[in-house]
C-alpha cells in the first residue's frame, strides 16, 4: 500500500465517483479505477459499493478513512515544511481564484511577474469551489471573503465593486431603463442557482425581486460573454466592463454591492520564496 493509492481512495470517498476524483487529482478516471483496484487487492476487501447516486464507502472503507487522513495530514505537513524551507524562486505555484479574476485581472498583469521570475510556473485553478489549502489543493487562494481558519494567513488586496451592465445592442433593442422599477421588464443574466447565497447575488434579488433570467451561469466569464452578446443585463465586477468595450453601464448612479478581496496562504508556506513572491505581486495589483 502506497500513499498515492490512499490519496486516490480519499478523493473517491469525498467526491463519490471516479470521474470527480480524477478531475480533482488531475488524472483520468481509468487511473483512479486502477488505483482503487490495486488497493482493494492489497487489502483483500471491497472499499466501495456503487449506489444510484454515488460510490459509497463500505464498512472496511470507513475504517480506512481516519487512518488515511492521518497519513494525509502528515504527508501534507511535510510537503509544506519542505516547500517553506525552499528559498529558490523556481518551481510551481498553484493558485486558485474566481474565473473572472483570473481572466480579467491576473492574466493581463502576469507579464511583469513572469519577467521578474522567469523560472516560476504559475498553475491557475479558476474554480467557484473553495479549495482546501491545508490539503495542498492550492498554494495561494484569491478569495472574496476573509478566512476564519487559524492555520490560514490572509492579506487584503482591496475591494471589488459590482454594477449593472448591458451591451449597446441590447439597450438599443430594449431601450435603456431610467429607473430601478423599470428593470422588472428586462432580461437578466445571473449566477447559477447554486451560487444564490453569494452576497452580490443576494443584493440583486433585493434590488430586483422578480428578475426575469434569460441565462444563468456559474462563471463570471460566461456571464460577461452573454452580456456582451446582448442576452440581457448582468451584475458584473466593474473590472470586467473595463476590459469589455461592448458593455455599457445601466443605471450608473445605482450603488452596487462590493466585496473584499484577500490573498490567502497556509501558515506553513509564509516563508516559501515562491509563495511570498506571488502574494507580494498580488498585493501590488490595482483592483
Amino acid at each position: 500500500m502506497v500513499w498515492d493509492d490512499l490519496r486516490v481512495f480519499l478523493a473517491v470517498h469525498r467526491l463519490g465517483s471516479y470521474k470527480s476524483a480524477a478531475r480533482a487529482l488531475g488524472v483520468d478516471a481509468t487511473t483512479v479505477g486502477r488505483r482503487i483496484g490495486t488497493l482493494e487487492t492489497a487489502l483483500g476487501t471491497r472499499l466501495f459499493l456503487r449506489t444510484p447516486d454515488r460510490l459509497q464507502s463500505t464498512a472496511a472503507g470507513l475504517k480506512l478513512v481516519p487512518r488515511a487522513e492521518r497519513m494525509e495530514a502528515e504527508a501534507l505537513e511535510l510537503e509544506r515544511e519542505l516547500q517553506a524551507d525552499d528559498s529558490k524562486l523556481e518551481g510551481s505555484v498553484r493558485v486558485t481564484a474566481p474565473d473572472g479574476f483570473v481572466q480579467y485581472i491576473l492574466l493581463p498583469a502576469l507579464s511583469r511577474f513572469r519577467r521578474e521570475h522567469p523560472r516560476l510556473c504559475i498553475e491557475f485553478r479558476a474554480d467557484v469551489r473553495v479549495l482546501d489549502l491545508s490539503r495542498r489543493e492550492a498554494d495561494v487562494a484569491v478569495r472574496l471573503f476573509r478566512p476564519k481558519e487559524p492555520a490560514l494567513v490572509a492579506r487584503r488586496l482591496g475591494e471589488l465593486r459590482f454594477a449593472l451592465f448591458a451591451s449597446e445592442a441590447y439597450l438599443e433593442r430594449r431601450a435603456a431603463p431610467r429607473k430601478l422599477s423599470a428593470l422588472a421588464a428586462h432580461d437578466f443574466i445571473g449566477a447559477d442557482a447554486s451560487l444564490d447565497d453569494l452576497p452580490h447575488a443576494k443584493w440583486l434579488r433585493r434590488a430586483i425581486p422578480k428578475a426575469r433570467y434569460a441565462l444563468r451561469a456559474n462563471s463570471t466569464t460566461a456571464q460577461a460573454l452573454a452580456c456582451t452578446e446582448g442576452h440581457g443585463i448582468a451584475l458584473l465586477p466593474t473590472f470586467v466592463a473595463a476590459r469589455e468595450p461592448k458593455l455599457l453601464p445601466v443605471l450608473p448612479r445605482l450603488a452596487g454591492p462590493t466585496r473584499e478581496v484577500w490573498a490567502v496562504t497556509h501558515a506553513d508556506l509564509r516563508t516559501s520564496a515562491r509563495t511570498v513572491a506571488f502574494v507580494n505581486w498580488l498585493v501590488g495589483l490595482s483592483l
